[in-house]
């Protein structure tokens, strides 16, 4: 009974992860769109939220491995859990570290350019957030993770192909920037398209954690 506690106050915990990492995409999305809109205020106030989420998963990420260690819990699965957290985490840090370039480069987007950097980041939200939920799934409803992970793979897809249009519009379009201008872009987009390439990964190890489940 006592590991029984333990495992589902870890599982619990886990969940909780995810929930901050949810809101890490949803501030991240907002915190985009503020800053193209030129809402310096409600950005800030973006940056904030998301450096708390992020020094609130680190805690609970220090939590999870230590009970993992400790009571030595779901042993047959704890490296493969403890690596899922690590994807997880990196998609966290790369969401905060994003979002914070924009207020350190301060890069220009012409308005031109808004309508499909918004979309290209709403795509990218959507790999990321289908890795919470077929990571959710894993705990709760194994049946459901193949189905979340090929969504994952098709809006990884999307976000490669919006990304090269949004390039080849840059850099053959926009006579009028200077190359550094156009560098300057070309890297703000190869940012977004990371986290999505990231979503892959996770989607990934947990395609590998399922077959091993079902072995």
């Amino acid at each position: 009974m006592f590991g029984f506690k333990k495992t589902n106050k870890t599982i619990s915990d886990l969940d909780s992860f995810l929930d901050y990492l949810d809101e890490c995409v949803l501030t991240y999305k907002s915190g985009i769109k503020n800053y193209l809109d030129g809402n310096k205020k409600d950005f800030d106030d973006n940056l904030e939220s998301i450096t708390k989420l992020r020094d609130n998963t680190i805690e609970l990420r220090r939590t999870i491995e230590n009970e993992l260690y400790t009571y030595s819990l779901v042993s047959d699965q704890r490296v493969e859990i403890m690596q899922l957290l690590e994807r997880l985490d990196m998609i966290v840090n790369l969401l905060y570290k994003n979002l914070w370039q924009y207020d350190i480069e301060i890069p220009f987007f012409p308005s031109e350019l808004n309508v499909d950097f918004l979309k290209l980041v709403e795509i990218t939200g959507l790999a990321v957030e289908g890795t919470i939920q077929a990571s959710r799934d894993y705990f709760k409803a194994p049946r459901f993770v193949t189905e979340k992970i090929h969504r994952i793979y098709f809006f990884e897809k999307e976000v490669s192909k919006l990304a090269q249009s949004i390039k080849r519009h840059v850099f053959h379009e926009m006579d009028n920037f200077k190359l550094s201008q156009k560098f300057h872009l070309r890297y703000f987009t190869l940012h977004v398209e990371e986290l999505a390439e990231e979503a892959v990964r996770v989607a990934d190890h947990l395609s590998i954690m399922i077959i091993k489940q079902n072995n």
